[in-house]
């Protein structure tokens, strides 16, 4: 009798608990941020991990050289019209240096490229 009661007491006692619920993010919102800044390049080659990013690097990294890192910057959505040439790492000239970072390409020196 004793191992009945027993046996019935852990039975009700594991129907009574509840599992934690699980929240859910309400529809429409983002499950992770955007993490800008992640560094890329460098002698992995690295990638940005958000296709809305590209690897910037400073013009003191000459472009990834001597595998320098870069961070991950998000992709500009407009840019000015203005014309204020700068050549890209890839030795393209760009009409800003938005138009650039637009393209996903950073910046080796201000001014069009040199041919």
């Amino acid at each position: 009798m004793r191992i009945f009661i027993f046996t019935l007491s852990l039975l009700l006692l594991t129907a009574c608990y509840s599992a934690p619920q699980v929240s859910t993010p309400p529809p429409g919102f983002p499950e992770q941020s955007p993490q800008y800044g992640e560094s890329c390049g460098g002698m992995t080659g690295s990638r940005c991990s958000n296709p809305n990013e590209y690897c910037a690097y400073t013009q003191q990294a000459q472009c990834g050289a001597a595998d320098q890192m870069g961070t991950c910057s998000p992709r500009p959505q407009m840019c000015t019209s203005d014309y204020t040439p700068v050549c890209g790492c890839n030795g393209k000239t760009y009409s800003n240096a938005c138009t650039a970072a637009g393209a996903g390409i950073s910046i080796v020196h201000a001014g069009q490229c040199r041919n």
